[in-house]
């Protein structure tokens, strides 16, 4: 008699299974090398979903230093995993990578990396990797980043921060498709124009482009029907849509939002930001900071007070394309005699929001009882910059410790 029959003599499935679903991830990997139906049990889709549900956030930061370029972390909510370096299959081809997305399951991930061609201008490919295959997939870009500064400000392009310093940038959402069984990719570059020879006009979109990992290719779009400036990959995936914040031109304040559907790959229109009174003491100037997010499936918007940079809102869309239905969550006061807030990373599942400070700590801020905590990682300065994503309870390296392939595979596309 196996030992899962054994047990199951003495508790009945239900309650065994839920045992086994708050223990951590290094536990669950010592089961499933008992036996063949333990291996079963452990695997089972319907078992994973509880343990990810259980098991508290993942954290994905890549990278942790420019000179290691090579090594990520994986920082576990749940305080019996605590933290762990990963290695990146991508070597030290890319000098900076942020990520765009990842599937709900970690089984898929999509970042951005930049490789220095020459002075202010740099080459910026997509990468598609499998964390649990070990498999990448780079999608590389005719087209150059062209920076002012050596070899490219990378928080411009990242993080959304507007210096006014890039002429050509390219702005990136990941999502997927349930009808189609589909991943995509959306890629908006964007460039100054040369007025007279002298002076650089206003930031225009010039180009769209969607990658479908079904059809292995990039369809091209042409010119986007608007010429609002967006700023930075989307953090922001709801709805079958990436959403951006969107300003009239590069030098002015955010007044609304791009969405972009991956079903029917196109924008759609413009969507409302909450009203100006209940925005009126928080910046939405690009350096401000402002940046969107997903809060428990809802598109939301977080923003810092105008004259107070420890104070944030936090607002969710409750329903979904309404204006109206903007409804203030949270509003967040940094403890005095903390650092800057360099950029806003986005909100965890569990409505975490997660923070890079000046001095290069990633801080977690709990948006419901404003507790403030360090996440123990600390960057190597302005061009050692991390990038952050909740992969939402995953755990991409269970399936290669337990020496099998995990069950959350990317889905089989037809």
């Amino acid at each position: 008699m196996s030992t899962v029959e054994s047990l199951s003599g003495i508790l009945p499935t239900d309650v065994m299974l839920k045992i086994l679903a708050c223990l951590p991830a290094r536990s669950l990997v010592r089961f499933r090398r008992v036996s063949k139906p333990w291996r079963s049990l452990l695997s089972d889709p319907f078992f994973v979903t509880m343990w990810m549900n259980r098991s508290g956030t993942t954290l994905l930061v890549v990278p942790l230093e420019w000179g290691n370029r090579d090594q990520c972390c994986l920082v576990y909510e749940n305080v019996y995993i605590g933290m762990k370096t990963m290695k990146l299959p991508f070597g030290n081809r890319w000098f900076s990578l942020s990520v765009v997305g990842s599937s709900g399951d970690g089984a898929l991930i999509c970042l951005t990396g930049l490789s220095y061609s020459r002075r202010h201008e740099s080459k910026q490919a997509v990468i598609l990797w499998s964390p649990y295959t070990g498999e990448i997939k780079a999608l590389g870009n005719d087209g150059f980043v062209q920076c002012r500064r050596w070899p490219v400000c990378t928080q411009s392009l990242v993080q959304g921060d507007n210096t006014a310093c890039c002429h050509r940038y390219a702005v990136h959402g990941f999502g997927y498709e349930p009808n189609a069984r589909d991943y995509k990719v959306v890629r908006i570059t964007y460039w100054y124009g040369d007025a007279a020879g002298q002076v650089y006009t206003l930031t225009r979109p010039w180009h769209v482009e969607v990658y479908s990992l079904g059809r292995d290719a990039w369809k091209s779009l042409g010119r986007p029907n608007f010429t609002a400036t967006v700023r930075g990959n989307s953090r922001a995936f709801v709805n079958g849509s990436a959403h951006w914040l969107a300003a009239p031109c590069a030098s002015v304040t955010y007044n609304s939002i791009v969405a972009f559907n991956m079903e029917d790959e196109s924008f759609g229109e413009f969507i409302g930001l909450p009203r100006s009174g209940d925005l009126a003491q928080y910046c939405l100037f690009p350096r401000g900071k402002a940046t969107l997010s997903v809060s428990r499936g809802h598109l939301a918007l977080i923003a810092f007070h105008e004259c107070n940079r420890g104070e944030c809102g936090v607002w969710v869309m409750k329903e979904y394309g309404v204006a109206e239905s903007w409804t203030k969550q949270h509003r967040i006061v940094l403890p005095v005699g903390s650092a800057a807030v360099q950029a806003v990373l986005g909100l965890t599942g569990r409505g975490k929001m997660l923070l890079r400070m000046a001095d290069e700590k990633l801080v977690c801020c709990d948006a419901e009882d404003m507790q403030i905590s360090e996440v123990g990682i600390q960057g190597g300065g302005r061009d050692s910059s991390f990038d952050v994503i909740d992969l939402e309870g995953a755990d991409p390296t269970l399936g290669n410790q337990a020496g099998g392939s995990s069950t959350l595979t990317i889905p089989n596309l037809e």
